[in-house]
């Protein structure tokens, strides 16, 4: 106890506000003791005051911690009642520098609910929950305490050219217990503070490596880092050297072959003149029309565990020369025999170089003239007729107009005038190109799922269980052909029938060897050395690589050009120009662009590589309909209402009348309208 005195007043309340001033002290700092309670006398013969005496209380008091607070003492209990229910702190409890205080009261207890990251001990029992402190209760606080040790791992991605170690920091977690002011109710809480403690150890990561076999490629800093990391993460601690990929034979041109022919020239009167076109080009004898590279290979890489990575396999052309040319310096030098157009075909590796003749017919292809087939160019000055055909091996170039006949061309048509109810084709030579490439690509998807299927499979307990092992994946491969994968046994037989049909003489090896890959690989009837999963994986990369070259190469000579066309077919392995007035009810094909300067109504036009189409649509309701490929585009000048255009799978109906727009597929696979001013 502290410093002491003793106060009067007319009543008790008065004699503890006296000895309060005094002591300059509030009235929880002190301990009260009433000595004497006030009397009342008639006309206050005989009164008494009322004497108390007040002992200020020592901080120390509280130091022992987490306790009830100190007792009133008193003269008797009911005095000590009255005390207790003028305090403010009777039936409170509350939390101070992290100890717990509490002072109780007969009618009164305090309650406390313990919280997240404290133990509250009550009478050395840890309690949970909520709890009733009563007289004379020992309460006592801890907080809890927690330690996360660090997690770390080194893996190696598929190719082994990286070593990668994630980690996950350790940290040490606390609780700090918060203050809470007096109340009947109270709930401890604790404030986490949370401590990182990377306990990453350099020698550790490198005696991991070891066990690894990975000896090269460190990259100390990525290291260093991680060993300073707070936060989970991935560092590329090795590195591999990537291979170098090599290059397949090509042959460059000494010539510039382009022979597309610019159109009509519009004079200023407003004419058109038809004999202002791109001159065909020509060479003489002797020159040099082009020059073939061998292949070029590639540079092996080298994993980080020291292993060689072997470069993609790379390919010769094939060259195959025709009438007008021939080879010389061991074949690496094409030139001319005489004076002509050179022609030059390529679809993946096989290259086709001749001389192309030329045919002028003068006037019109009708009965009287009979049908025209001819292996070079073909100009015809006149139309073509009713039920009459034009088929040539070049160019073929028709001066005025095409009526209900058939135009065939293994290069290009230009027709300067106009097409009613005709069929016209160009790029036709690459058919048989176009079909083993088409079936390759779904061939494509079905080996990347048969692989997928295969990597979740063998990775499974059951399948380690079996002995499949023995003859590879071939009792696998036979069971997913026969059920989940019928459409590749139906899409790989035809791609095979189609290669034997055609001829070795005609295909580049690459065709004839993926054709005999997939007889060994699906259709086998025994095991070989191709039911692996790394001759799959070669497998699937090779159809790719065969798919992109066919796409790089396919169409670029072809075209297709005309004023006008009616109630036609058109077909073209590269890109179709209307540079008239338009076409109407036609059904288009184009594996290039299509380029309608006019009008497209009704119909249904494709273009692989995009379209614009200066009008589409039509008043009266009769449909047309406009596809192209995912990822690309459809542009219109104008576009009226109830016009189809598809994206990939997407389709959309215009609802009214739009200008100078296009057709565009978002982010979420939904065509868009952008508008261009």
């Amino acid at each position: 106890m502290g410093k002491m005195i003793i106060s009067k007043g007319k009543n008790i309340d008065e004699a503890i506000h006296v000895g309060l001033a005094i002591l300059q002290s509030k009235r929880e700092e002190v301990h009260v003791e009433i000595i004497q309670k006030e009397t009342r006398r008639i006309w206050f013969i005989g009164s008494k005051p009322a004497i108390v005496k007040l002992t200020k209380i020592e901080r120390q008091t509280e130091s022992s911690g987490a306790v009830k607070e100190e007792k009133f003492g008193s003269t008797n209990a009911n005095e000590a009642q009255i005390e207790a229910a003028e305090d403010h702190l009777s039936g409170k409890a509350w939390v101070r520098g992290g100890k717990i205080f509490y002072r109780s009261s007969p009618l009164c207890y305090p309650t406390i609910t313990v919280g997240q990251g404290v133990l509250l001990l009550k009478n050395g029992h840890p309690v949970a929950g909520t709890t009733v402190v009563t007289e004379g209760d020992q309460l006592e606080i801890q907080t809890t305490e927690e330690t996360v040790e660090t997690k770390w791992d080194i893996v190696l991605d598929e190719d082994k050219l990286h070593a990668i170690l994630h980690i996950e920091p350790g940290m040490k977690k606390r609780f700090q217990i918060k203050d809470a002011s007096p109340d009947y109710h109270i709930e401890l809480k604790a404030e986490q503070h949370i401590e990182i403690q990377n306990t990453l150890e350099y020698q550790s990561v490198l005696q991991k490596l070891k066990s690894l076999n990975i000896v090269q490629g460190f990259d100390f800093t990525a290291m260093a880092e991680a060993a300073k990391a707070t936060k989970p993460g991935d560092f590329v601690i090795a590195r591999g050297v990537k291979p170098q990929e090599g290059k397949n034979g090509w042959v460059e041109l000494t010539v510039n072959l382009d022979s597309k022919q610019a159109g009509p020239k519009l004079r200023e009167d407003g004419t058109v003149d038809f004999r202002e076109v791109n001159n065909i080009p020509s060479v003489h004898p002797g020159q040099v029309i082009a020059i073939v590279h061998p292949p070029i290979p590639g540079v092996p890489g080298v994993t980080v565990t020291n292993e060689p990575i072997p470069p993609k396999p790379v390919h010769p052309v094939a060259v195959h020369l025709g009438k007008g040319v021939t080879a010389i310096e061991n074949g690496t030098k094409i030139v001319a025999l005489a004076s002509g157009r050179p022609v030059f075909r390529q679809q993946g590796l096989d290259v086709h170089i001749f001389m192309m003749d030329k045919l002028t017919h003068q006037g019109d292809v009708d009965l009287s003239s009979g049908n025209i087939r001819f292996h070079g160019d073909v100009d015809i000055t006149g139309s073509v007729e009713d039920g009459m055909s034009v088929e040539a091996e070049g160019n073929i170039t028709i001066f005025q107009n095409v009526t209900r006949a058939t135009i065939t061309s293994k290069q290009a048509v230009f027709i300067r005038q106009n097409v009613i109810g005709s069929v016209i084709s160009a790029g036709t030579g690459h058919i048989l190109a176009f079909e083993l490439a088409h079936l390759l690509m779904t061939i494509e998807g079905y080996v990347e799922k048969m692989i997928s299927s295969i990597k979740q499979l063998v990775s499974s307990p059951a399948f380690k269980r079996t002995d499949w092992k023995q003859n590879g994946l071939f009792p696998l491969i036979k069971l997913l052909m026969d059920h989940k994968f019928r459409s590749l046994a139906v899409t790989g037989q035809k791609y095979i029938e189609a290669v034997k049909k055609s001829g070795r003489q005609q295909l580049h090896p690459v065709w004839l060897n993926l054709a005999e890959r997939f007889q060994l690989c699906f259709f086998s009837s025994i095991p070989n050395e191709f039911h692996s999963l790394e001759q799959l994986d070669k497998l699937l990369e090779d159809i790719k690589a065969t798919t992109k070259q066919y796409a790089d190469t396919n169409g670029r000579d072809s075209y297709i050009e005309m004023a006008y066309a009616l109630n036609s077919t058109i077909y073209c392995s590269g890109s179709v120009t209307v540079f008239g007035q338009g076409c109407y009810n036609c059904t288009i094909h184009s594996d290039g662009f299509l380029d309608i300067k006019g009008t497209m109504r009704g119909g249904r036009a494709y273009a692989r590589k995009g379209a614009f189409i200066q009008e589409a649509g039509s008043d009266s309701g009769v449909v047309t309909r406009i596809v192209v490929p995912h990822g690309q585009t459809v542009k219109f000048g104008v576009v009226k209402e109830g016009t189809i255009v598809q994206i990939g799978k997407t389709a959309y109906t215009f609802q009214k009348e739009h200008r100078q727009i296009e057709a565009v597929l978002d982010e979420n696979g939904q065509i868009i309208l952008d508008e261009k001013s």
